[in-house]
């Protein structure tokens, strides 16, 4: 039976107000980081419900929420939010010298000590998913709608929902839901429900533009991938288009609206962006764009290789941060160091191809040893000699963070200061270094962020959307609001990577701790569970020996599901037939 639920791998740099849980653990000292930043701040805390003991740094301050804590060192501290028969709630938070801080936290019943009934709520969906006011103007959500576990659905009340916004300062939203523009800026409002003790949550994308601004002129155009690898026959999509105007301004680009050119007959490109390889050698594909009589373009380097001359080795990295150095017991994870132990297993059992190559290197990190530089390194050591034709597998389970929209993994020397942390742009960098297929596998909080995931809505949605609609919308575009308002470019999306993350970018992800075993991430074990041998690869729904991303995507949503846990799995590319593990 299960003994306890822990929220993991959540920390949060500034007041966004994302709640997280984490471990159930006795108190211990805290060693609070180094200070970055002189001064002292206040801390509003808030829970639902009420009556919360608050401890700071691992210390019992003797009062229970609401309360204003003052005369708190303008640092990051871990508050933790303590009451009988719910989870555990710590969060990592920034204090600013002469600001108060408003924590807001609704606190998660144990679903294993009052379990749901069998029809629980599995999703929200709010429309509009993304608005664009003025400043001064306001603008309603059109409705929320609730989706349950035996396929029903209903509209839910404004009323019974709560609505915040990331950044205060830009949008406002109202306890109904009315969503104002206050300056020039990009946010998100985050609408949450709770039915049987279960929380989904939705976001809404808002841009902000002062009545007076204009665009300008267009400067430049961004295309993504830079470089692309094909075999002969084989075809890949551009990731994005992105156009940049004279004012900072920036905005999404359909393939249809560009022209596409190449510098030899190496590769053939059509008018929607689909790059085929036709020889073997290297091209350049040109993609440009005009509006106002204005042209940019912008270049992907293409490689393309023989598909007789195709021998791939495989290679993996699994890193697992339980024990961090600056945040004690009260911070710590007990999940991952198991973790990369049932994800090496699954590397160890693959047998890829005709010719039933395995891994030709299988390396790991745990613990204090996943420090930043380490884990830099041990990147480039392990996938040292990849080439276009090899596949490298990448494996992260510990704390994530978010600040200002950007999603990051936290090393185990993670201080609270987000140079010690590795962002999505550093983790992307460092990745597309590596030639050929990537496949990365990210359970951590906000890992989502990592591709830029958010849900489609479906806008039709008077009528029942089926799963196979759902899960096939769920994912349908590719990096939707974190690249049209400047946000996150670098993400893990070209057409080089296959990835699976175990959250939304402004969820948790959490891990269990069954009595009397090992412990594990809810992600994790989903993988593990669909994609092993021991128990006859479930996620196998072809049975052709082997599982694909998609199969994977499917299995783990609806094993997360089942759990009744508030946590929804993230994939690139949506529908991917690839094979990441082959029996």
């Amino acid at each position: 039976m299960l003994k306890l639920m822990k929220n993991k791998k959540c920390m949060i740099f500034i007041y966004i107000l994302l709640f997280l849980l984490v471990p159930l653990s006795a108190c211990t000292t805290f060693t609070v980081p180094p200070n970055h930043t002189q001064g002292y701040g206040e801390l509003q805390i808030h829970s639902e419900p009420a009556g919360a003991a608050i401890f700071l740094n691992g210390s019992d301050t003797g009062y229970i929420s609401p309360k204003l804590i003052k005369n708190v060192s303008a640092d990051s501290h871990l508050v933790s939010l303590r009451l009988e028969g719910y989870l555990n709630s710590n969060h990592f938070v920034q204090v600013y010298p002469n600001k108060t801080v408003q924590l807001n936290v609704v606190l998660t019943p144990n679903p294993f000590i009052n379990p749901p009934d069998p029809k629980y709520l599995i999703r929200i969906e709010v429309i509009p998913d993304e608005t664009i006011l003025l400043t001064g103007y306001s603008a309603n959500i059109s409705s929320i709608r609730a989706f349950y576990s035996d396929g029903s659905n209903q509209i839910i009340s404004k009323h019974v929902c709560h609505f915040y916004s990331t950044e205060p300062n830009v949008v406002n939203v109202s306890y109904d839901g009315m969503i104002s523009g206050i300056s020039e800026g990009q946010a998100y409002v985050l609408v949450e429900y709770t039915e049987n003790n279960i929380t989904k949550s939705d976001t809404i994308s808002v841009q902000v533009i002062d009545t007076n601004s204009q665009t300008g002129n267009l400067v430049n155009l961004s295309v993504l991938p830079s470089t692309m690898s094909l075999m002969i026959g084989e075809s890949k999509t551009v990731s994005s288009i992105t156009a940049n105007y004279e004012s900072g301004a920036e905005k999404i680009i359909n393939p249809d609206q560009c022209s596409f050119s190449t510098d030899n007959s190496v590769v053939l490109v059509n008018n929607t962006g689909i790059i085929t390889g036709n020889y073997v050698g290297n091209s350049i594909v040109t993609i440009a764009y005009t509006e106002n009589n204005i042209t940019r373009s912008d270049t992907i380097a293409v490689s393309v290789t023989d598909t007789i001359e195709n021998t791939s080795n495989y290679r993996a990295l699994a890193i697992g941060i339980g024990d961090y150095i600056y945040y004690g017991e009260d911070g710590d994870l007990i999940a991952p160091p198991y973790d990369i132990n049932k994800v090496k297993e699954l590397f160890y059992d693959c047998q890829f191809g005709s010719d039933n190559t395995v891994f030709s290197k299988v390396s790991e990190l745990k613990d204090t040893q996943a420090t930043k530089s380490n884990i830099i390194q041990k990147i480039q050591s392990t996938f040292n000699g990849a080439n276009v034709n090899d596949v490298s597998y990448f494996y992260f389970s510990g704390h994530g963070a978010t600040l200002n929209q950007t999603s990051y993994l936290c090393p185990a020397d993670f201080d609270g200061d987000v140079s010690t942390a590795i962002s999505v742009h550093e983790l992307e960098s460092i990745l597309s270094n590596i030639p050929g297929t990537k496949v990365v596998f990210i359970d951590s909080c906000h890992s989502g962020g990592f591709i830029g995931k958010d849900i489609l809505r479906n806008e039709t949605s008077d009528s029942f959307i089926s799963e196979e609609d759902y899960l096939s919308d769920f994912n349908d575009s590719i990096i939707n609001t974190f690249t049209k308002y400047n946000i996150s470019k670098d993400l893990l999306t070209s057409s080089e990577y296959q990835v699976l993350t175990s959250s939304h970018w402004y969820q948790s992800s959490y891990e269990l701790n069954p009595q009397d075993e090992i412990p594990f991430g809810v992600f994790t074990q989903a993988l593990y569970e669909g994609s092993s041998l021991n128990n006859n690869i479930p996620a196998d729904s072809n049975m052709d020996n082997s599982i694909s991303l998609n199969e994977a995507y499917k299995y783990i949503m609806q094993w997360v599901a089942a759990m009744r846990i508030s946590q929804d799995v993230q994939v690139y590319p949506l529908n991917s037939t690839y094979k990441i593990f082959e029996y």
